[in-house]
């Protein structure tokens, strides 16, 4: 029985030694697990992100492995952002981007004040121009392109924190135009079918007009009639209302950053992100 429980007792150690090992890290930026990074490389990233920590308060990690144990890229990111303690502040503000080479996935995982700042919106900007060169094996090149986004969206986010009202976000100027242009198509659509319509009446009615060739038919019959009509001038009434303008108007101009952000819950914290395949 003693042996039994001595056996046990091994096992949960070597576990959680185990779990440290991959997990416990709390120091650094670059976990490159897969070894996709030469040492310069990893130098360079983690002097990067040191850098947007310092001046955006925001935990910008790199995560790569060979295998996640049974996880999702993202629950394994999650993971290992909880386990070792990572992101800045009470929320926990950071993002990590995982390269998963077991399954070729790449995700980011967003917590705290990254999941206001990388919205779906962003998340797809940013996969957009990493994955071809993902794709081509270029991590290191893929790694500093996110990391010069990330700079990018942080920087332009602490602007639009200053000036909510007066800002207009990359977001809202696609929405914008998105809007133009399907304004314009269903003008175009509408002018069509009321062109279409007018024709055919028009021709309609020219079908039901018979020529007449004698002058007379076009005379009134008991000829033309003049009536005069006079108005007299009485008074004047004007009647003045005040129009109260709105003074919330300009509160009410809903200036949103990049729209929403699609969420999952891991050890009890939230976070954001996205990804895919490479």
């Amino acid at each position: 029985m003693r042996k039994t429980g001595l056996v046990f007792l091994l096992t949960l150690v070597l576990c959680f030694t185990g779990s440290l090992t991959a997990f416990g890290r709390t120091e650094g930026h670059v976990f490159d697990e897969a070894g996709l990074y030469t040492q310069e490389e990893a130098a360079d990233l983690t002097s990067r992100a040191e850098a947007i920590g310092e001046t955006y308060g925001m935990d910008v990690l790199f995560l790569t492995t060979t295998d996640t144990q049974g996880l999702e890229a993202r629950e394994y990111a999650a993971q290992f952002f909880l386990g070792g303690d990572f992101g800045y502040g009470e929320e926990k503000d950071g993002i990590v981007f995982i390269i998963d080479m077991g399954s070729r996935d790449a995700q980011m995982v967003t917590s705290g004040e990254g999941i206001r700042i990388f919205t779906d919106y962003y998340i797809d900007k940013i996969w957009n121009e990493v994955r071809p060169i993902l794709s081509e094996g270029a991590y290191y090149d893929a790694m500093s392109t996110f990391l010069t986004d990330v700079e990018y969206y942080c920087r332009e986010y602490q602007k639009y924190l200053a000036n909510p009202e007066a800002y207009e976000s990359e977001y809202q100027k696609e929405q914008e135009s998105r809007n133009v242009v399907l304004y314009i198509g269903i003008s175009l659509i509408f002018a069509f079918i009321v062109a279409g319509v007018s024709v055919v009446f028009v021709r309609k009615g020219h079908n039901n007009v018979k020529p007449f060739t004698d002058g007379r038919a076009y005379l009134k019959e008991n000829g033309v009639n003049f009536r005069v009509n006079q108005d007299a001038f009485v008074r004047t009434h004007t009647t003045r209302k005040r129009i109260v303008q709105n003074e919330n108007n300009n509160n009410n101009n809903n200036n949103s950053w990049g729209g929403g952000s699609s969420t999952f819950s891991s050890g009890g914290h939230t976070f954001g992100g996205g990804g895919g395949k490479f």
